[in-house]
């Protein structure tokens, strides 16, 4: 009889005892890896808009073929996600990070010397492309196990990391672009991607999740109505999103802006996507995650409609931008945070990867559909209205989304 009470404190200790490493100081430190190395990943990706007309014009390629090379890059940036989610899960993403960053940096590599078009969408779109996918739905699932109190601050941190490798590496790229040539500009995204994913994989926890029997299946996630209705508008929002990343320079310029100042529209995406990312995240605890996604859809239609009516006033363009930016930056920032309240943190990789897969096929359709529309049309006020539309169904979807699906936390 005396033994029964200790058997029972000792089980009541061992399910109470916390996690010390949970919000702790060496958890905001692999979060700042995380930031880091995401942010590398997202910026090269996003820097394609820099490069378009310099290998469009020596390539001899329209606007549809050139765009096919964004396109597949983010067909694997975000798709391969579904491979590297449940292979983070099990065995935790730092092995995926240097692989990601080896494949990424001979990408790179491979395409600085790149002859053909044929060649460019092999290196660059598929070599990028499955670099960043090895390690960005895996990098961003490893923040959740670490926190609880302060998990949308930490997954605030990594999507403005997202945010200032824009902000960083597309006027960099640019700048590579007019003072040498985009080969030179290539060479000098593979050093940086590597020096900064070596440094990002020292402060990384690494940490494994549950066996595959403890892994909801990809069919359990569909049948969770909230997360389905998710990845349709996340679909629906990615195809409007990378036609704007694909197309905001090139038709500024063609509406008679400066190739500079059309640049520093794509630089202050990332600007104001950093602040989008702190500002609407820190409205998660007062109206709820979904509720934010809601907001920043809505914003990106109003965007849209600016940069439909902007041709080339600068000013309409700069207002477009910063309201594109933000909105964006702030579902990318809260999306993570809106998964969990709708599937739970078991097998938070495979469902972030799944759901990346949704900003993959977006990233595949968006920009070549926008390229093909143009090269049709005598304008691009098409590929425009085609993302309002996008958007607009986005937002509406997304007030038929519900929390409590598959667990709670």
């Amino acid at each position: 009889m005396g033994q029964t009470p200790v058997v029972n404190r000792t089980t009541t200790l061992q399910i109470a005892t916390p996690d010390p490493m949970v919000d702790s100081r060496r958890a905001w430190i692999s979060a700042t890896a995380v930031s880091v190395a995401n942010g590398i990943g997202f910026g090269i990706a996003y820097t394609f808009g820099t490069f378009f007309d310099s290998m469009a014009t020596e390539f001899g390629a329209d606007k549809s073929a050139t765009a096919l090379i964004f396109g597949v890059t983010l067909l694997f940036f975000f798709g391969f996600g579904l491979v590297s989610g449940p292979l983070s899960d099990r065995y935790g993403p730092r092995p995926l990070l240097i692989a990601g960053g080896v494949i990424m940096v001979a990408g790179l590599l491979v395409t600085s010397r790149a002859d053909s078009l044929a060649l460019g969408i092999v290196s660059y779109g598929i070599g990028v492309g499955i670099g960043g996918g090895m390690f960005i739905a895996p990098m961003t699932s490893s923040i959740g196990p670490l926190f609880d109190r302060h998990r949308p601050a930490a997954f605030s941190l990594v999507a403005v990391g997202n945010g200032i490798g824009v902000l960083v590496l597309v006027p960099l790229s640019e700048w590579a672009i007019a003072t040498h040539d985009w080969r030179w500009a290539y060479v000098m995204l593979a050093a940086i991607a590597g020096v900064g994913i070596a440094l990002a994989s020292f402060g990384l926890i690494s940490r494994k999740g549950g066996g595959a029997a403890e892994q909801p299946s990809v069919r359990t996630l569909l049948a969770a109505p909230g997360f389905t209705l998710m990845f349709i508008v996340s679909l629906l929002m990615s195809i409007a999103l990378f036609i704007a990343f694909a197309f905001i320079q090139t038709f500024a310029v063609e509406d008679g802006v400066s190739v500079s100042t059309a640049a520093r529209l794509v630089s202050l995406v990332g600007l104001s996507s950093i602040f989008g990312r702190i500002g609407l995240v820190a409205m998660v605890r007062r109206l709820g995650a979904i509720w934010v996604i809601r907001t920043a859809l809505i914003t990106q239609v109003v965007a849209y409609c600016l940069w439909y009516l902007a041709g080339g006033d600068v000013g309409l363009l700069v207002a477009f931008v910063v309201l594109f930016g933000s909105a964006y930056g702030g579902f990318v920032a809260v999306i993570p945070e809106a998964v969990v309240r709708l599937i739970g943190l078991l097998g938070l990789g495979k469902s972030m990867g799944l759901l990346f897969f949704s900003f993959a096929v977006g990233g595949l359709i968006g920009p070549p559909l926008a390229g093909r529309v143009a090269d049709a049309s005598t304008g691009h006020e098409l590929p425009i209205l085609l993302a309002v539309g996008l958007v607009t169904v986005a937002a509406m979807l997304s007030f038929r989304i519900r929390t409590g699906g598959l667990t709670t936390t």
